[in-house]
């Protein structure tokens, strides 16, 4: 075999490639070497490179590992590659950095996205601000490329296509151009003996749409390691971060082939394509050597996906027929590979995001981020802080080549959009818009979210896509009225997801909620995490239990409902292990960590306890909000009079006084109606800062409270009292207790206080009800009553004393 008709020699990058076509190349400058590599391998997956690196196929991906640091990288929602690349650059989320999808509206027009809607400074640019050249190649988006101020390479995604003409506006420095249009690869200029490495088992044939997708794809890729070594060896040093799309269009269009064979594949198919995603990654490799050459040897090289992908039974051989169908492919985690000073503790580098790859980029330069960005390092560093940087927006320019029908008609061949989204309405793109509202719900910014998808499902043949993220978004509001509304428009309510909301609907009016028959472990993570929950907030533990237990579940979400369950049924040690996986692949979950701090406490490992407390606290915003004052407890456990005592302590009570006093509560209920027909939710919730609401138990379970600091006052009373006090009131006091109704305020007492212990923020104060009348009779305040007073005096800055008490409690208004 001819050595340059292989992958290999191809891979070798522009030298090679000049080798091949007897293109004579300018002189280069020796011994440029780079402080930093970034490489990003679109959908780069653990679970398909396992197998390759046990087996020698990544050879240069283990020499990575072994000298340095690798885990799991956590994405955002949704898995859209431009809107997620740009979030690696600017470390925030798309509705802040401005980069909603594939594509935008300009002029009046759909074109694909550019880099220059970009509205945050990148770390190129902080890199560049401090002095230090910073080279991209192919980044999505970036066209037109940005000249840098120190002569680094910019070569846009855009200008790695086969269509030269892109390169005008897509290459600087400028004076480069012409050479790299005549090194760029043509797919007739791919030797069939390099393609042959894909496909061992066949006869290539020109007209197969397989062979030719694959020769295409491979041909991108080659552009880009081309563009990247010459980047490099004609570059500045500095830092340079290269990002290869191959592998994801690889997967898509090969994945259903891979081993093992799938039910549905033909043999004869699965024969002749079954090598596609190996050979896919076998060539990346071959790639990321190349490129580490150019490291210096004290150098960091990080190489990261944006995503996962789907594998082994989980493949889907067929896509539903929508845009974007093609991201129900990816996966939440990518791989995470680093080498270099900072990356030595494999621990410390576990449940990163893609947000906080651009601060750990600036730390390899010994560079602290500036506060804009949302991404942190997670070891600690010496380095020099810097100041936010507002982006220069340069003047518009007109472009000199616009080829965006070919770019968008690729977007629809490969399923990410719909024929009819290539032509706008007054600017908006629905598609665009789907994404926007999914990214703010996964930033947790509900009411945002709900604005725009809100207009999305109004009319008839809604998508279903649509109408499930309203769905979710309603939900996670707490707005179950308006989604019952919704569920109206949903014509096949019979599948598990639909019937999760129906079911959750139905609960939350206080009916009885039945499993469908259908629901096993065995459903789709999705369809199990959701049913997961509603069993959680039910307390069908006993359910529950079966449906956490498929093995191959290992989300963040699975992770997570098993914490809480063991939490709830008071498993410890398992409860700390689910804690722990869920934290090892996303770290920052304040509240995953407030579970590993209650389960190390109960577990006797206190200084463990108090780590996991104090990362908790740290991962929380310094609110400085005013405290919001909760009263609760069981209903005739003296909540009305607790209200009354934060009344007398100077806290406003919030009531709208629609519940009139009676011989039982002659002072007032102190209720408000939004709590009593639970349409309450976290804003307004947080409208009451600064007052005094009360939340009885067990409502407080299911409450939207809001971060920052609360003062939680809880009723105590005896639980014989209580029952007896609730029976006199509704005229039954003769009626015996019902077989569990003793068991069940038990466990909700109990799950009370296990709620209330996640939250740092939250101080507890419990009071007595006996005490306190005892404490007003007798003139004399006892120890236990004393140190819950001397907390509640702390928390209202006033001093709680028997004088107090007096001029609040009456108890000869006790009604039992």
């Amino acid at each position: 075999m001819n050595l340059k008709h292989t992958l290999g020699f191809l891979a070798g990058g522009y030298k090679n490639i000049a080798e091949l076509k007897g293109i004579a190349l300018p002189e280069v400058k020796q011994g440029i070497r780079y402080q930093s590599m970034l490489i990003g391998w679109d959908a780069a997956d653990w679970n398909i490179m396992n197998p390759l690196l046990q087996q020698g196929k990544l050879p240069g991906v283990a020499e990575l590992m072994s000298k340095g640091v690798h885990s799991k990288l956590a994405t955002l929602d949704p898995p859209i590659s431009p809107m997620l690349w740009t979030s690696v650059a600017t470390s925030a989320w798309p509705s802040k950095h401005g980069v909603h999808g594939f594509t935008e509206f300009y002029e009046g027009e759909i074109r694909a996205v550019r880099g220059s809607s970009v509205k945050l400074s990148t770390y190129f640019d902080y890199l560049e601000s401090e002095g230090i050249p910073a080279a991209s190649v192919a980044w999505w988006p970036s066209h037109p490329a940005k000249e840098s101020s120190y002569g680094a390479f910019r070569i846009s995604n855009l200008a790695v296509s086969e269509d030269l003409r892109w390169m005008e506006d897509g290459v600087t420095p400028s004076e480069y151009q012409q050479i790299l249009k005549s090194l760029i690869l043509q797919p007739e200029d791919i030797p069939s003996a390099a393609m042959a490495q894909f496909f061992p088992d066949m006869e290539l044939d020109s007209k197969d749409d397989i062979v030719r997708s694959v020769l295409k794809i491979t041909t991108h890729a080659l552009n880009v390691q081309l563009l990247a070594t010459f980047a490099l060896d004609y570059g500045t040093g500095g830092h340079a971060s290269i990002y290869f799309d191959a592998l994801d269009h690889y997967k898509h269009l090969g994945m259903k082939y891979a081993p093992p064979q799938l039910k549905g594949v033909s043999d004869i198919d699965f024969q002749k394509y079954q090598h596609i995603v190996e050979s896919a990654y076998r060539l990346h490799d071959l790639c990321l050597q190349v490129l580490l050459e150019r490291l210096d040897g004290n150098g960091s090289a990080i190489l990261m996906s944006d995503h996962g992908f789907v594998s082994g039974k989980e493949r889907l051989i067929r896509l539903p027929e929508h845009a974007g169908a093609p991201a129900l492919e990816h996966k939440f985690h990518g791989i995470f590979v680093a080498q270099g000073p900072l990356f030595k503790d494999e621990m410390a580098w576990k449940g990163l995001n893609l947000l906080d790859i651009g601060p750990i980029v600036l730390a390899t330069h010994k560079l602290i981020a500036p506060s804009s960005m949302s991404g942190v390092v997670p070891v600690k560093f010496s380095g020099k802080p810097i100041e936010q940087k507002s982006i220069q927006k340069e003047p518009s320019v007109k472009e000199g080549y616009s080829g965006d029908e070919e770019l968008l008609q690729s977007l629809i061949d490969l399923g990410y959009l719909e024929q009819n989204q290539v032509s706008g309405d007054q600017g908006r793109l629905l598609e665009n818009q789907y994404y926007l509202a999914r990214s703010l719900r996964a930033e947790k910014r509900l009411p945002e979210a709900w604005r725009i998808i809100a207009n999305m499902i109004e009319g008839d043949d809604v998508p279903e896509r649509y109408l499930q993220l309203a769905a979710s978004v309603l939900v996670d509001s707490g707005n179950f009225n308006d989604l019952e509304h919704m569920l109206s428009k949903v014509t096949n309510q019979s599948n598990l997801i639909w019937s999760y909301y129906r079911s959750l609907v139905e609960l939350k009016k206080g009916k009885q909620v039945f499993l469908p028959e259908n629901l096993t472990n065995r459903c789709l993570e999705e369809e199990v995490i959701l049913w997961g929950k509603l069993l959680l907030k039910s307390g069908a533990y006993n359910e529950l239990e079966g449906l956490v237990s498929n093995p191959e579940h290992e989300s963040v979400d699975m992770w997570n409902l098993r914490a809480r369950f063991f939490l709830l049924t008071e498993n410890w040690e398992k409860c700390l292990d689910a804690a722990l996986q869920s934290a090892g692949l996303l770290f920052f979950q304040p509240a995953i960590h407030g579970i590993a701090a209650i389960s190390f406490s109960k577990l006797g490992m206190h200084d463990e306890a108090k780590t996991a407390k104090a990362l908790q606290i740290k991962m929380l915003t310094d609110d400085q909000a005013e405290t919001l004052y909760i009263v609760t407890g069981a209903p005739r456990s003296g909540t009305s009079m607790a209200m009354q005592l934060l009344e007398a302590c100077g806290i406003p009570a919030v009531t709208d006084r629609v519940r009139k006093s009676n011989a039982f509560n002659s002072k007032g209920f102190y209720e408000h109606e939004k709590l009593r027909s639970w349409t309450v939710d976290e804003q307004w919730l947080i409208a009451q800062r600064g007052k005094a609401i009360k939340i009885v138990e067990p409502l407080i379970q299911d409450a939207p409270l809001p971060r920052g600091k609360k003062v939680v006052v809880r009723m105590k009373r005896s639980l014989d009292q209580i029952l007896q006090s609730q029976r006199r009131m509704k005229g039954q006091e003769t009626v015996p207790l019902g077989l569990n109704e003793r068991v069940n305020w038990e466990d909700a007492f109990k799950k009370t206080s296990l709620i209330l212990a996640l939250d740092p923020h939250t101080i507890v104060i419990e009071l007595d009800y006996n005490e306190l009348i005892s404490a007003v009779e007798d003139d004399w305040i006892n120890e236990s009553l004393l140190q819950s007073l001397q907390l509640l005096s702390k928390a209202v800055n006033k001093k709680v004393d028997i004088s107090l008490l007096k001029s609040v409690i009456s108890p000869q208004l006790r009604s039992f």
